[in-house]
């Protein structure tokens, strides 16, 4: 009896819990990844029982059956021309679930996760358009990115929309609901047409 006393019940390792997340959602809520070192960083890993097998960016429609396209050309004539076209999301998407496995190392951990999780699910389903943002020339992607991505994150921040700058072609996509897509663009081609000035000649 003495020596079954003494032996105390193993912790576990982890805390596990299970929540189902649409495949649909799956590229707005892991946000090319920091959303997951998000978890992470509340001590959470996370196994997919399923990826999604499409492209995790919506494509552009063929333009020639696209005929709501609307062409936007700034006034100011040494700005860069852009093309502009909105469509609905969740279009051409499956619509099968995956299992994500939360493994926490502790409680609290896990109900963050969880809480974070199910507001992303949310934020995910009012992301009801996707706008296509083509500028004529790839020169000004890095001022609209900014340093590491800066501006990028800031206008995610301040819009609510998803923005994925493209590394094959002119085209930015941007995601979100319809007064979020329409403001992160205008902020894109604000910061697009304007080239900035060297500090010293602004005295």
């Amino acid at each position: 009896e003495e020596l079954k006393g003494s032996i105390k019940p193993a912790t576990p390792a982890s805390i596990i819990d299970t929540i189902v997340v649409p495949l649909k959602y799956h590229h707005v809520i892991s946000q090319q990844g920091n959303f997951f070192r998000t978890l992470r960083s509340f001590g959470v890993q996370v196994d997919q029982s399923r990826q999604p097998s499409k492209s995790a960016v919506p494509t552009r429609p063929p333009t020639s059956s696209a005929p709501t396209a609307r062409i936007d050309e700034a006034e100011d004539e040494s700005a860069p021309k852009t093309q502009w076209e909105v469509v609905l999301n969740y279009q051409d998407v499956e619509e099968d679930d995956s299992t994500w496995t939360l493994k926490a190392r502790d409680q609290a951990g896990l109900e963050r996760a969880q809480n974070l999780i199910k507001e992303a699910i949310e934020h995910a389903q009012g992301m009801s358009h996707v706008g296509f943002l083509t500028m004529s020339e790839r020169s000004v992607f890095p001022r609209i990115v900014g340093t590491k991505g800066a501006n990028v994150a800031r206008l995610r921040a301040e819009t609510g929309a998803d923005i994925t700058v493209g590394r094959e072609d002119n085209t930015i996509v941007i995601i979100g609901s319809e007064s979020a897509v329409e403001a992160a663009k205008n902020a894109i081609v604000k910061i697009a047409a304007n080239p900035g000035r060297p500090r010293r000649n602004q005295d």
